[in-house]
C-alpha cells in the first residue's frame, strides 16, 4: 500500500485541507481512534464517541432508513436542521476512522437545511419529495462548486463543477441537501477504494476493503454517516461496495438515467465500448425505488436524448411460474471462479428459506458464457490500453496503484486501432445476442447468485469482477442486498479437499482465503433481470425479503 508521502505535494495539500475541514468540535482523540485497532467493527463508536444525542443516534442509526426520515420531517418530528446536524456528526467520525469522504462542506448544507426549515414553515409546503434529506455524492460526481476528480491527483485543479450534474440536480430540486463527497480509487477501477485519498475500510471489519469503486459511499451509509449516497459502475462498483457493506443497491440498465460523471473524470474520456451508469447505495430496497421514482418521474429523456424515455413502473409483475410464482433460477458458481465458503454458505441458506415459503419455482442455472463475458469486460474497459491511465498518473508523478496496475495489464486490455476496436465491439454484440439467448431458454423471472467471489476481502487483494461485470457487458440490470448473515471463522473454514483450479482467478481466490481475516463480514447476494427489466428485479427483492434477516 503506497504511503501518504509518495503522493506528489498537490495531493498531500488537499488531504491536509480535508482533515482540517472537520470541525474540531468533532475530532475525534488519538485515544479513542486506539480502541479500535485494525480489524475492530466500528459499528458502535458513533454511540461511545459522546458527540451525538440520543435523538441523533436514533435518527442517523443505520436501521432508519431515508424513507423514515423524510416521514420525520414531514411529520414535524424532526427538523432538516436537526436530521443534517445529526448525519454531519455520524459521518465525521465515520471519515476519522474509515477515511470515506474527501470533501467536507457541512455548513453549505446547514445552510440549505435552514432554507428548507424556514420554506415549510412558511409556506405548510415541502419542496419536494427529498425534502430535507441528506445525500452524500461520491467524488467524481458533478456538484456546482465542487471539485470533481476521477481518483487522481492531477484532476484536483482541473475538474470544477460549474453546475450540478443532470442526476443531482434531479435531487437538488426535489429537496435535498448536499454535505460531502466520498472518496473512489485512482482510476475509479478498482473493486477497493484506494488513491491519493487514503485506503477506505469496512466499518464491520476495518482489516476488510468497503468495496469499490463507489467505497466511500458504501462506508458511510453502512456506518450511519448518510441514508442515501450516489455511486455510480461500470464493473461491479455500486454492487461491490453494497455487498462488503452489507447495504442495498440497484445497478440500473444503462440509458434509464442520465449521466452524472464530469466530463474527464473517466479512466479512458470518451470510451463507451461499455457503459457506466449511477444509482444509488441505501439502507433498503424502499429507499431504491424512491430514488428511481424521484430520477424518473421529471422524464429525464426529454432533456436528453440519448436516454430511453421509460418510466418506472409499480404496477405487478405477473410472474412466469406455476400458479403465479416467481421462477427464481440459481446460480451456484459462474464456473470460472467458486465463492469462497461463506458465500456459499449464504446462498445455501437464501435457497433453502425461499423453498420453505412455497412461493418460489427454483432451479439451477447454467452459466454458460460467463467466462467469456468476463474477458470481454475485461477488453472493452482499457482499449487504449492503459494509456490514459497512465498519462492521468503521469501527470503529477503520482505512483500507480498495485489494483491500477493489475486492472490495466489483464489478459485482453490492448491499445486497439479504429479497425481493432470496430471487430471487438462486433463480437461484444455477438456474444451479447448469444447470451440473451441462453438467458430465455433458461426460462426464469430473475437470477440469485453471488454478488463477488466472496465475502469483503483483505485491503489490497480484490481481482475478481466475474460476478459483477458480466451484467455491465451485457447491460442486465442487478440489485445486491444484505442476507443478514455474516462470515464467522467456525463456520466457513477452508475446503480442505483439494480440486483441480478452474481458472487462475480460482487459484488466488481459494489460496487467498483466510477465514479468520474475513471475520464478521457482511454476506450479501445479487438477483438479476434480462435488459429494461429493472422493476422487475425491485418486485422479486421485496418478495425475497419476507424470510430476511436470515439467521444461523
Amino acid at each position: 500500500m503506497s504511503s501518504l508521502l509518495e503522493w506528489p505535494q498537490v495531493a498531500r495539500a488537499v488531504v491536509a485541507e480535508r482533515e482540517a475541514s472537520i470541525p474540531a468540535d468533532l475530532r475525534l482523540s488519538p485515544e479513542f481512534v486506539a480502541r479500535y485497532p485494525a480489524g475492530s467493527d466500528v459499528l458502535d463508536a458513533a454511540a461511545a464517541s459522546g458527540l451525538m444525542s440520543e435523538k441523533e443516534l436514533q435518527l442517523t442509526d443505520p436501521s432508519n432508513d431515508a424513507t423514515a426520515i423524510l416521514s420525520a420531517i414531514k411529520t414535524k418530528n424532526a427538523t432538516a436542521v436537526e436530521v443534517l446536524t445529526a448525519f454531519m456528526k455520524r459521518a465525521a467520525i465515520a471519515h476519522q476512522l474509515l477515511c470515506c469522504l474527501t470533501q467536507v462542506f457541512f455548513e453549505e448544507g446547514l445552510a440549505r437545511a435552514k432554507e428548507l426549515d424556514e420554506y415549510y414553515e412558511k409556506t405548510g409546503h415541502l419542496i419536494g419529495p427529498l425534502h430535507g434529506l441528506p445525500i452524500s455524492v461520491k467524488d467524481h460526481l458533478g456538484l456546482k462548486g465542487k471539485r470533481a476528480t476521477g481518483g487522481f491527483s492531477g484532476d484536483l485543479d482541473r475538474l470544477i463543477s460549474t453546475e450540478h450534474a443532470p442526476v443531482n440536480q434531479i435531487l437538488w430540486d426535489a429537496g435535498c441537501v448536499f454535505y460531502c463527497k466520498t472518496t473512489l480509487p485512482q482510476s475509479i477501477m478498482h473493486l477497493e477504494t484506494h488513491s491519493f485519498w487514503g485506503q477506505t475500510l469496512n466499518p464491520h471489519n476495518t482489516g476488510l476493503t468497503s468495496g469499490g469503486s463507489s467505497g466511500g459511499c458504501g462506508a458511510l451509509v453502512a456506518f450511519g454517516g448518510s441514508p442515501l449516497s450516489i455511486g455510480t459502475d461500470i464493473g461491479g462498483s455500486l454492487r461491490s461496495p453494497a455487498s462488503c457493506c452489507g447495504i442495498y443497491t440497484l445497478k440500473p440498465t444503462t440509458k434509464r438515467l442520465p449521466s452524472n460523471s464530469l466530463r474527464g473524470c473517466s479512466s479512458v474520456p470518451g470510451n463507451e465500448a461499455i457503459i457506466a451508469t449511477c444509482g444509488p447505495l441505501a439502507r433498503s430496497s424502499r429507499d431504491i425505488v424512491l430514488f428511481f421514482q424521484v430520477i424518473l418521474e421529471v422524464q429525464p429523456w426529454l432533456q436528453n436524448m440519448s436516454l430511453v424515455p421509460l418510466p418506472w413502473k409499480p404496477e405487478g409483475v405477473r410472474w412466469s411460474g406455476s400458479g403465479g410464482k416467481i421462477r427464481l433460477g440459481v446460480m451456484w458458481d459462474d464456473g470460472n471462479v467458486l465463492p469462497q465458503p461463506p458465500v456459499r454458505r449464504a446462498l445455501n441458506a437464501m435457497v433453502a428459506a425461499l423453498r420453505k415459503t412455497g412461493n418460489f419455482d427454483i432451479m439451477d442455472y447454467n452459466p454458460k458464457y460467463h467466462q467469456e463475458l468476463t474477458v470481454m469486460a475485461q477488453s472493452l474497459y482499457f482499449t487504449d490500453g492503459g494509456a490514459s491511465v497512465r498519462a492521468r498518473a503521469a501527470a503529477t508523478g503520482e505512483p500507480l496503484c498495485d489494483l491500477t496496475e493489475w486492472v490495466i495489464t489483464l489478459p485482453g486490455v490492448k491499445d486497439r486501432s479504429s479497425h481493432q476496436l470496430w471487430e471487438l465491439l462486433l463480437e461484444r454484440d455477438a456474444l451479447r445476442a448469444k447470451y440473451y439467448l441462453h438467458w430465455n431458454t433458461q426460462n426464469i423471472d430473475v437470477l440469485l447468485c453471488p454478488a463477488q467471489y466472496g465475502a469483503a476481502q483483505p485491503l489490497q487483494t480484490t481481482k475478481y469482477w466475474g460476478y459483477t461485470s458480466v451484467f455491465n457487458c451485457v447491460d442486465f440490470p442487478a440489485a445486491v442486498f444484505p442476507t443478514g448473515l455474516k462470515a464467522n471463522a467456525s463456520l466457513d473454514p477452508k475446503d480442505s479437499d483439494s480440486r483441480e483450479p478452474w481458472s487462475e482467478a480460482d487459484a488466488y481466490s481459494a489460496a487467498i482465503y483466510d477465514p479468520l481475516l474475513s471475520n464478521n463480514a457482511p454476506l450479501s447476494l445479487q438477483l438479476v433481470s434480462k435488459r429494461h427489466a429493472d422493476e422487475v428485479v425491485m418486485q422479486a427483492l421485496q418478495e425475497i425479503e419476507t424470510v430476511l434477516p436470515l439467521r444461523d
